[in-house]
């Protein structure tokens, strides 16, 4: 899917993000994510001059913490596309979610109270990062019973996956679909969350990318990260 390029330092030129966002915390004051409009008009315009034009609206859905319903993301998704249409910004917002790993996840599954995006019918979600939950498998099988395809969110920040890639291989096995951070790609040989997501790239395990952005502020990029290495 993406071109691999292995440098001599044993790290991998960074593939493009894309022109679709599969992971964005963009929307404004509904998550951890920007606060307010401006906030989020601030990662339109990054992510534009980062390519991208069609972004998935991922904000957390969390019971006790983002408790957010599909209804409340699904308005706050057609509010931000007419400012920016307003604007003029030529981004495709689409409705989706984070969803994470609880009991929760599993009633919404069941009632089909889930939001998709794409052919694949990707419904994101993430795990715990030290432990996957003891119900993982049942979040899978209901998931593709269902007719969705689980897609992982930031595949490698899990200390349980970045210990033992053995279990990266096996969620594989079971039919997930990976989705990397792009930023990772760009951590140094020290970093574990750099390594894993190399390994990955490099087995051709990505199935999709994203920024995982939750502000525009202090973003690390490809463009960034060369403009550093100059002044060296």
């Amino acid at each position: 899917m993406f071109s691999l390029f292995i440098r001599r330092d044993g790290l991998i030129n960074p593939p493009n993000l894309g022109s679709t966002d599969f992971h964005c915390h963009i929307l404004p004051d509904i998550d951890d994510g920007p606060k307010d409009e401006r906030g989020s008009l601030a990662i339109a315009t990054l992510l534009l001059e980062l390519g991208v034009n069609r972004i998935c609206c991922t904000p957390h859905v969390i019971s006790d913490l983002y408790p957010n319903t599909t209804e409340k993301i699904v308005a706050r998704v057609n509010e931000f596309q007419k400012t920016l249409n307003d604007r003029g910004i030529p981004l495709e917002l689409i409705p989706a979610a984070e969803y994470y790993a609880e009991p929760a996840f599993l009633d919404r599954i069941e009632k089909g109270d889930i939001l998709c995006t794409g052919e694949k019918r990707y419904v994101l979600f993430e795990s715990p990062a030290e432990h996957p939950p003891r119900f993982l498998k049942d979040i899978i099988f209901a998931l593709q019973t269902q007719g969705y395809t689980p897609l992982l969110a930031h595949v490698e920040r899990y200390y349980f996956i970045q210990k033992d890639y053995k279990f990266a291989k096996e969620l594989k096995r079971l039919g997930v679909a990976f989705q990397v951070n792009h930023p990772s790609f760009l951590l140094p040989k020290t970093s574990q969350r750099g390594n894993c997501a190399r390994w990955l790239y490099k087995k051709g395990f990505v199935d999709e990318l994203g920024s995982d952005i939750h502000r525009a502020a202090g973003f690390p990029t490809v463009q960034s990260q060369s403009k550093v290495s100059a002044t060296l």
